[in-house]
């Protein structure tokens, strides 16, 4: 991917010019299937003239298409990082939609259990709004499975998955239990999916398959910060570091401090991280984890406390 960095009364330090550098590692990461020279990142960084704000705009241009997004924020750091981030879910949702219009014009392919694939409505339309939501629970759950060794790295891609939870949910739509809303019930689809892949994985494993996945460990390190929040980070603010820092050196060494909790995370029984997961970074209550997952609220609640033990204890070592 060509980048290129212009600013203006401003300087770009050494430091922020590697975390400029790395977020974009992650936007090229997310367009694989585009060549590197067709793909062109323009970064502009300028401390406005009035006050003390600080601009970014990112223009990606693809071809046939370009996404601009543009933040201001009261430092650089800040600035550069909710650009990213927004870029980032943008590029996200791009591929959502490209991966099903593509679906959409072929005949469609049997999903695990060859449930017949409904042709896009209004329910699609609805439940194609929840999609980032179930990418990001997706990505993180199979992101723990690879740190734990259970799949190999890049033996199970969360677009792919999305694009399955979005068919089985469309031809489901019907059993939709009317007492359960739309966000807990396409998690629900989601986590049935990803167990059916998941038993897919463990009755093929290959040994050889593990091994080549040792190898492949750096490919995922950032791959926590890409679903990674900033509504998550305030919930957890009693573990991580203060985001509203405008020191890059504070930044960067706070991706690391969320890179060892996704690990510590990843350690944890699946019940219990599981919980966690969803009533701590996804936002549900105790009676949603509860249905979710079919556990009792009391029991949600005392595997979340847990699991903020089990992360306090270890992120003090």
């Amino acid at each position: 991917m060509n980048l290129k960095i212009q600013h203006r009364n401003l300087e770009v330090t050494p430091v922020l010019n590697k975390l400029i550098a790395r977020q974009a590692g992650k936007v090229r990461k997310l367009l694989p299937t585009f060549a590197g020279e067709v793909l062109d990142l323009n970064v502009n960084l300028e401390k406005l003239p009035r006050g003390s704000q600080f601009q970014t705009v990112l223009v990606l241009a693809i071809p046939q298409r370009a996404i601009r997004v543009e933040e201001i924020e009261d430092n650089a750091t800040s600035s550069v990082l909710r650009a990213f981030e927004e870029l980032l879910r943008r590029v996200k949702r791009f591929k959502s939609q490209l991966n099903r219009e593509r679906m959409w014009r072929r005949a469609p392919e049997p999903v695990v259990d060859e449930i017949p694939a409904a042709p896009p409505g209004e329910f699609e339309r609805v439940l194609g709004d929840q999609l980032d939501k179930v990418e990001n629970y997706l990505r993180r759950e199979i992101y723990h499975q690879v740190l734990i060794g259970r799949v190999p790295a890049g033996h199970l891609e969360p677009h792919a998955l999305v694009d399955e939870v979005f068919l089985r949910a469309s031809s489901r739509a019907s059993s939709r239990p009317n007492n359960v809303p739309l966000d807990q019930w396409i998690i629900q689809v989601a986590r049935d999916t990803l167990r059916k892949r998941m038993d897919e994985v463990d009755s093929h494993r290959e040994e050889r398959h593990f091994e080549e996945a040792a190898e492949q460990e750096d490919r995922w390190y950032d791959e926590s910060l890409n679903f990674y929040q900033p509504d998550e980070v305030l919930k957890l603010a009693d573990l991580l570091a203060d985001s509203s820092t405008d020191s890059p050196e504070a930044m960067l060494e706070r991706e690391d401090v969320e890179h060892q909790m996704q690990k510590i995370l990843a350690r944890l029984p699946d019940e219990v991280r599981e919980s966690f997961v969803l009533f701590a970074l996804e936002g549900f209550t105790s009676d949603e984890v509860a249905m979710i997952t079919g556990r009792d609220p009391e029991t949600v609640l005392e595997t979340v406390k847990e699991a903020r033990r089990k992360l306090k204890q270890e992120l003090k070592t």
